[in-house]
């Protein structure tokens, strides 16, 4: 079978089963070890059987269990990295790619090149604390988290990717020590009753679900985050589309001096909530 023809046997599959056909094709890609241009220009070659079985499996494990292509794969792309995920740690999303090059940009207009020390609350598989360990030497960073199990996934991407995280077991701030110029967290936002799709059904509960509301890790982080600030500083969350008021509300009581900005994800949603104080985002 030719490899556009095994394409379009395992999308229409896709389709028939409300599966998303770009998920196949890219599980296709990636099981064939073509790299992007190479796999549109071999869509015309022969491929062997074992090939073939082996997109089999792994595309009935998504669409007839839902398990997520990255699941089946064991990786994900993040801002042009490679990570490691499991059922341990929350699948990296685009938004969150646009709220690490935010906090890079406010960081090029705030704090001006100097060296920084950076918090990354949650980390789950470390993709913001590593990337911005990557994306910007100057930037000493630490990452929390309760979980054991996803900090040992945090440590293989950072040992991987070579870059420079202190890691530490926490619930939220409890086991942080020192004053930091950023924090930044996407905690989970999700309403406890809200319902889910059945693929991120497959991901840790406790990185998707925020309280009654989705709101209680926001405001336990910013009840809390006085005393691990500088005098001039950042926080930077990534939230659910309805929470921007909510979240911004939050912030001004506990830094009624603060100036908020809020962004936009690629798709027009509030995404984003920043609050600068002394000076940052004025």
């Amino acid at each position: 079978m030719k490899l556009e023809k095994v394409i379009q046997t395992y999308e229409k599959l896709a389709i028939e089963n409300n599966k998303e056909p770009e998920s196949i094709k890219w599980l296709i890609m990636e099981l064939s070890f073509y790299t992007p241009s190479q796999f549109y220009l071999n869509l015309k070659t022969e491929m062997n059987e074992s090939f073939i079985q082996m997109v089999d499996e792994a595309a009935r494990k998504y669409i007839f269990e839902s398990i997520p292509v990255q699941h089946i794969l064991g990786f994900s792309y993040f801002y042009g990295y490679k990570f490691k995920v499991n059922n341990d740690v929350l699948i990296p999303r685009r938004e969150t790619e646009e709220l690490v090059e935010e906090v890079l940009s406010i960081y090029d207009e705030y704090f001006e090149g100097n060296e920084v020390d950076v918090l990354d609350l949650g980390t789950g598989s470390g993709c913001i604390s590593v990337t911005l360990s990557l994306e910007e030497p100057n930037m000493n960073v630490t990452a929390s988290d309760i979980s054991e199990d996803a900090l040992k996934v945090a440590l293989a991407n950072n040992d991987e990717l070579g870059a420079k995280v202190n890691f530490k077991v926490s619930n939220w701030f409890d086991q942080i020590d020192g004053k930091f110029d950023i924090i930044v967290a996407n905690p989970p936002y999700i309403p406890d009753h809200e319902a889910v799709q059945d693929i991120v059904e497959k991901e840790p509960s406790i990185a998707l679900f925020g309280g009654l509301d989705g709101l209680n890790p926001y405001e336990i982080i910013l009840s809390c985050a006085s005393k691990y600030l500088k005098d001039k500083a950042l926080i930077a969350f990534e939230h659910g589309y309805t929470q921007s008021e909510a979240i911004k509300a939050i912030a001004l009581k506990y830094f009624p001096n603060a100036t908020i900005r809020q962004k936009k994800d690629m798709q027009g949603k509030d995404r984003m909530t920043f609050v600068g104080l002394n000076g940052v985002l004025k």
